[in-house]
């Protein structure tokens, strides 16, 4: 049973993640992840039936996050429909064909899912604080159209296996491996992380978890869980595209990486300290 605190602290990390979602393109899942693992397990979801509900959950918010971000780029002039549909299309198929794997079997436990999560992320940290920064003036502003298709399928993948939109993946392959400017990868990458995530969603929705922890609950999209943080993120992540377009690229891949620190050092905790 949630409290009214636990209300305030759900709407808080929705003001967060949006907010974060809107300033580096990553969809908010790099603050839902951990908040939606904490609050289900703690209602009664453990081991594998978590891990299902929390992707399940971050995906939803998700879906909500980067349409809100997607819109407000289109406001701005700054989106680009043909490269977003180029990436989301194979990550589609192959983000479904990953997610009925998860949820056919057992075998995608918590301990896996932390694994997963951290492997993911140490390889951006040591890029972001001591890898060779691109210079702006170096960025490209078109690639090669292949490129999205390949990136996109291997996000999607990600995706389905972290809870992520798939910005920790898109961002560093477009910035850093193709030397796209970093606005125009975090748009991409913003604008595909909703049509990655709401597939997803709506198969775990038609599923049936094993137990169920409110009467407002949709398979594993738990409602009174995830509305408040849905709710704050769709107010204040319009507030992280303002402030990226005012930013420097270099200000925003330092956040970026601070936030990935963050993360990692989160995960370490749950996989060390049961």
């Amino acid at each position: 049973m949630l409290e009214w605190f636990d209300y305030l602290f759900l709407i808080a990390a929705g003001a967060i993640g949006g907010f974060m979602s809107g300033l580096i393109g990553v969809g908010g899942g790099i603050i839902f992840v951990p908040i939606l693992t904490y609050f289900l397990s703690r209602l009664g979801y453990a081991d594998e039936v978590l891990v299902k509900a929390v992707l399940a959950n971050s995906l939803f918010a998700i879906i909500f996050t980067g349409g809100t971000i997607s819109f407000k780029q289109y406001r701005l002039g700054n989106f680009y429909l043909k490269e977003v549909l180029a990436t989301a299309i194979p990550g589609i198929v192959s983000s479904l064909l990953m997610s009925s794997l998860i949820e056919m079997g057992t075998w995608y436990s918590k301990t896996l899912f932390n694994l997963v999560f951290g492997a993911l992320l140490l390889p951006l940290i040591f890029k972001t604080f001591f890898g060779k920064n691109l210079v702006e003036r170096d960025a490209k502003d078109e690639i090669p159209r292949k490129y999205y298709n390949i990136i996109g399928a291997l996000t999607g993948i990600v995706s389905s296996l972290s809870g992520l939109g798939g910005g920790v993946v898109m961002i560093p392959a477009f910035t850093d491996g193709l030397k796209l400017n970093i606005k125009k990868a975090s748009s991409i990458s913003t604008g595909v992380i909703p049509l990655f995530a709401l597939p997803i969603s709506i198969y775990y929705m038609f599923q049936q978890p094993s137990t169920m922890i409110s009467p407002f609950q949709l398979g594993y999209v738990c409602f009174p869980v995830i509305s408040p943080i849905i709710l704050a993120s769709f107010l204040f992540s319009p507030l992280g595209v303002k402030t990226a377009h005012a930013s420097k690229p270099q200000t925003i891949r330092l956040v970026y990486g601070l936030f990935i620190c963050i993360l990692f050092v989160k995960i370490l905790i749950d996989s060390f300290y049961k």
